[in-house]
């Protein structure tokens, strides 16, 4: 396969429903742009009873301290009545941070690598799980699998040819980076040694061609 050799993965950052895209596949896109938006129906609704709540931790002590002035007995209250406030807004403030972190943003310019949308939208996603990878696209390399029973020694700088699928009759010349150490699963079931290799010339081809080694 042709990829990205440093790509900045995005990963869920709390658990939620991804609710749509907002770039598609291999778009060009730039800092800050916002890539998906998680459903915020619960958060915002969560945040309505937060803000509620804390106007009532409010009102209370408010009520509480005009009490305080002709009886002292009430003066005990304020201690436990602000700390219910803070507790109250720290509890907003989290989550209006979770609304915020709801459209996820791009950390950096390039092309938005991933899967069909229809794939992830109204799809339930764990904190952490790896939704897309944002990439330059003049960087690229060679991945491969080398399955166990070819596992011969290769060193660094091993000339790598790569027969794409889409252009068999004009392969990418690459020289082999690194054979990983440990074997890893791959989709299939499998498992194989990833391989990394750099490209001899100027990238031709876009990310994602797929192809023999």
């Amino acid at each position: 396969d042709l990829a990205p050799p440093e790509p900045a993965v995005i990963r869920a950052p709390f658990d939620g429903v991804v609710a749509g895209f907002l770039v598609r596949p291999n778009e060009a896109v730039q800092v800050g742009q916002a890539l998906f938006a998680f459903d915020d129906a619960a958060l915002a609704s969560r945040m309505e009873v937060a803000r509620q709540a804390l106007a009532t931790a409010e009102a209370e002590y408010r009520q509480a301290n005009q009490q305080a002035l002709g009886d002292a007995k009430y003066k005990a209250q304020l201690v436990v009545l602000a700390g219910k406030i803070e507790e109250k807004r720290a509890e907003l403030f989290y989550l209006q941070g979770q609304l915020e972190r709801s459209r996820v943003l791009a950390p950096r310019p390039g092309i938005a690598l991933y899967d069909d949308p229809a794939e992830w939208v109204g799809k339930p996603v764990q904190t952490g799980e790896r939704i897309l990878r944002v990439a330059p696209p003049d960087r690229i390399e060679v991945e491969g699998w080398l399955a166990l029973d070819d596992a011969i020694p290769l060193a660094p700088g091993t000339s790598v040819t790569l027969y794409l699928n889409a252009s068999p009759f004009q392969p990418v010349h690459a020289k082999l980076r690194f054979v990983a150490h440990d074997a890893a699963a791959r989709p299939d079931g499998s498992h194989a040694y990833r391989v990394r290799a750099e490209l001899v010339d100027a990238p031709a081809h876009r990310i994602g061609l797929k192809g023999t080694a």
